[in-house]
């Protein structure tokens, strides 16, 4: 099979994608390669019609141009994107790992300290893009990359971001968001369901996130042999029919981090954390 290039580099291990896109880790042959070795390209999937595909495309470089504006340890960074051979690609960051969704449904578990550092580096990267003005709109473990030792954790795709006070920037997904297939897990706030997104909308899905990660993962003596549904389907049951106000309700955590992930998910934004900051700050502070 001959080698796919995009630009100077050559497509490798297929990494995972969604309906519309295909990511690949990627090398380049060169000694000093223009981006580092390896990135990762995400390509974008022909489908559709002509205007079909106009909107996907116009998705897909807006995607990039968000992300091209950001530089964080802890965001995904996105270097280029263009056309190479009719196909559209966005080149980034490799990060070797796998989203925290994949690691939340294996049955190990982890111990508090190392939950709460993971938690803690993703929220500075969501404070980063809230410093520049940005709703990112799907924070959620999918968006949150983590290598294997846990030592580095990124959030990434901008797919469905906001960009307020610019008024010639539309909104044009204004009630994006992910609800899980089976709606156990929402990490959509009630405004952003009414097409309202703002800063305080990622803190409600941060908070939902926060809180699935420390109940899926959490490493509990005696009760080590749940997977992730077990840990998760009746406690989520009972959040959303209103019984307890957070799934790790009932677990062994301290009260003082409770009443953080209690306050991150009020259902009324003047309720929860004003600013990714100073959800952080009390993060630090119970830390």
């Amino acid at each position: 099979m001959n080698p796919r290039y995009f630009g100077e580099y050559i497509l490798g291990e297929y990494l995972g994608g969604g309906l519309y896109t295909k990511v690949y880790k990627a090398h380049s042959p060169r000694a000093t390669a223009k981006y580092g070795n390896p990135v990762a390209i995400k390509i974008l999937r022909w489908q559709g019609n002509f205007w079909e595909r106009r909107r996907l495309v116009k998705q897909f470089e807006r995607e990039a141009f968000i992300a091209m504006q950001l530089n964080h340890p802890n965001l995904v960074r996105v270097y280029n994107v263009g056309k190479f051979f009719r196909h559209y690609a966005i080149i980034m960051e490799y990060v070797p790992g796998r989203n925290l969704k994949e690691y939340l449904y294996e049955k190990q578990k982890l111990p508090f300290p190392t939950l709460l550092k993971i938690c803690y580096q993703a929220g500075q990267g969501l404070a980063h893009i809230h410093d520049n003005f940005i709703v990112h709109k799907d924070v959620k473990p999918d968006n949150i990359l983590v290598s294997p030792d846990f030592h580095i954790v990124k959030m990434t795709d901008f797919g469905i971001a906001k960009l307020p006070y610019r008024l010639l920037s539309k909104d044009i997904f204004p009630k994006g968001g992910t609800v899980t297939r089976y709606g156990t897990i929402s990490y959509v706030a009630p405004e952003q369901m009414s097409g309202n997104a703002e800063f305080r909308s990622d803190i409600y899905s941060f908070g939902v996130t926060m809180d699935e990660v420390i109940c899926a993962k959490l490493d509990i003596p005696g009760k080590n042999d749940e997977d992730y549904f077990a840990r998760i389907d009746l406690r989520a049951q009972r959040k959303n029919s209103g019984r307890q106000p957070i799934m790790s309700a009932d677990l062994p955590i301290p009260e003082e981090l409770k009443k953080i992930l209690i306050k991150a998910t009020q259902n009324e934004p003047g309720l929860r954390h004003q600013t990714m900051h100073e959800l952080l700050h009390d993060l630090q502070h119970f830390i």
